[in-house]
């Protein structure tokens, strides 16, 4: 798993089954000495038949959300 640096926290893509189907996350790690872990779906109301799907979609979604950071996204 490779995490992304956005300030102040670590991110990464990964995949959260409910019901047979997945959905797309980006779980967001505060960084020490907070704890606290947080998952956002990717796409609202998206699910993903299978999971190989569903983690390239979050892979993909947390590589664009370091790029726009590093772009200056939070800057405004």
């Amino acid at each position: 798993m490779t995490e992304f640096d956005i300030g102040e926290f670590f991110i990464h893509g990964d995949v959260r089954e409910v019901d047979g189907e997945f959905q797309a996350v980006i779980v967001m790690r505060a960084k020490p000495p907070l704890t606290t872990v947080t998952t956002h779906q990717v796409e609202k109301d998206r699910w993903f038949k299978t999971v190989d799907a569903a983690a390239i979609a979050a892979k993909d979604a947390a590589k664009a959300l370091k790029t726009a950071v590093d772009a200056g996204a939070l800057n405004s």
